[in-house]
């Protein structure tokens, strides 16, 4: 069991931005600085931000583990665990806010970041059986369930200034802490599950004769399937409104089907390794799709998401030892000379960027004190 207590306490300057400097707040300081790498400098007027949040976690957790026969082992896992937000959802951002308050309805609009960000959550769930057939053998099972019940997105929402819990020192005079804003920021949002089965082998070859009982093998696999819903929102009305729709589809950077397989030598003397991993495409980002037309007035749709190939690498190293002390070390790597290739959009998969780094070869020397 653990209990996690947060404390967050975000810190940043952001540009005061009246357009006129009467009606910014009093607590604006004046710097001289640029306002970006292409601005000229001059005098730049700022103010402190401060955004605080809190909150805890209880993470109980249980493992058991029964021995069916000497060789055998089943293993049950279950626990609720909790990952925070990167610092950049956390920063104190603040940009495209307005200028001045204006007394006649409308919703304003900020983009903003969110310090109040609550942590990804999830209940995980898993179950293993390992039979230890040999000395250093394995051949295992296991499934695995993961809930995810809190994720966090981009989106926009209507709230208010205060909610987002930035100080009113950042607007125009004439401002409360009930006005309503337009946010394009980082919220929390519904998850979903995750489940899936990883297999397991690896042997030494010590039933072999002679030089072939120096040889070994790994292998792993692991498949996986994820529903994630996520949540777009566009502005509408003069920002008066959000307008939101849902889509569903796997977690990002996540791919279903994955494997290694590792053939190595080892002697005590002379050591050598041969590695493959494979790995699915996998979705990167999914966008908001937008109806558009072209010069004839024909409707297009925008790209659904940005994703990654598949990739097939293999590498291969080696290691022999002169001495107790001294060793000599080779490594080849991205022997097949995989290129990282990206698309935009599911259907059409539009080439967006295609990067070759080439084969990389490393000679060296190990040296023990």
């Amino acid at each position: 069991m653990r209990v996690v207590d947060t404390q967050i306490s975000a810190s940043g300057w952001a540009p005061c931005n009246a357009a006129t400097t009467g009606n910014n707040s009093a607590n604006c300081e004046s710097f001289f600085g640029v306002a970006s790498a292409t601005a000229a400098a001059g005098e730049r007027s700022l103010v402190r931000s401060i955004v605080n949040h809190s909150y805890q976690d209880v993470l109980p957790s249980l493992n058991l583990a029964w021995d069916v026969a000497e060789n055998v082992v089943l293993r049950f896992g279950a626990a609720k665990t909790m990952a925070r937000p990167t610092l950049a959802y956390l920063s104190p951002s603040v940009s495209g806010g307005p200028t001045g308050y204006f007394d006649d309805g409308r919703v304003f609009a900020i983009n903003l970041g969110n310090p109040k960000l609550d942590p990804f959550r999830s209940t995980n769930y898993d179950l293993s059986a390992e039979w230890y057939f040999a000395e250093g053998a394995l051949l295992s099972a296991a499934v695995f369930y993961k809930d995810i019940e809190s994720y966090v997105q981009r989106t926009r929402l209507l709230t208010t200034w205060g909610d987002m819990g930035y100080s009113l020192d950042l607007l125009p005079a004439g401002f409360t802490a009930d006005t309503l804003f337009n946010v394009q920021s980082y919220y929390n949002t519904p998850g979903g599950p995750l489940k899936g089965y990883e297999l397991t082998y690896q042997q030494p070859f010590t039933f072999l004769p002679g030089i072939w009982s120096k040889f070994g093998i790994q292998l792993n696999y692991t498949h996986v399937e994820s529903s994630i819903k996520y949540m777009f929102s566009t502005a509408a009305n003069s920002n008066t409104s959000v307008t939101t729709t849902f889509t569903e589809n796997d977690l990002v950077n996540l791919s279903p089907n994955s494997y290694n397989a590792t053939l190595y030598y080892d002697d005590g003397t002379f050591s050598a390794r041969v590695s493959t991993s494979y790995r699915d495409g996998y979705i990167g980002e999914i966008l908001s799709r937008e109806n558009v037309w072209d010069l004839d007035g024909k409707q297009l749709t925008t790209a659904d998401v940005t994703g990654k190939d598949s990739v097939r690498n293999v590498d291969f190293n080696m290691s022999y030892r002169l001495s107790k002390k001294l060793s000599l070390t080779f490594e080849a790597i991205n022997l097949l000379d995989t290129p990282d290739s990206r698309y935009v959009d599911s259907s059409l998969q539009l080439a967006d960027r295609y990067t070759v780094t080439g084969r990389q070869y490393y000679l060296g020397a190990r040296y023990k004190f």
